[in-house]
């Protein structure tokens, strides 16, 4: 949606007639030019890299977990296969 607004707007700014487009005016009356800062580049501080061994203390569960979800899956698919052959 934002893109069909860009455009409108686009549209109505290319479409203005030339006497209510908006003249350039003398340099002497822009505002001062705000000077940049240069900021030191900082290095980000390093992440402790994260090693296999913390990883499988960390998630240990998680197996145990899966192949429990894996027997469940296969009984329910043994469960329907089942009621398949019955019924159909």
């Amino acid at each position: 949606m934002g893109k069909k607004q860009r455009r409108k707007q686009h549209h109505r700014i290319a479409t203005q007639p030339p006497a209510q487009q908006e003249t350039p005016t003398a340099p002497d009356s822009l505002p001062p030019v705000r000077e940049l800062r240069k900021e030191k580049a900082v290095a980000a501080p390093a992440r402790p890299t994260a090693s296999w061994a913390d990883f499988r203390e960390r998630y240990r569960y998680v197996n145990s977990e899966l192949k429990r979800i894996g027997v469940l899956a296969a009984s329910f698919l043994v469960v329907l296969l089942i009621l398949t052959a019955i019924l159909g």
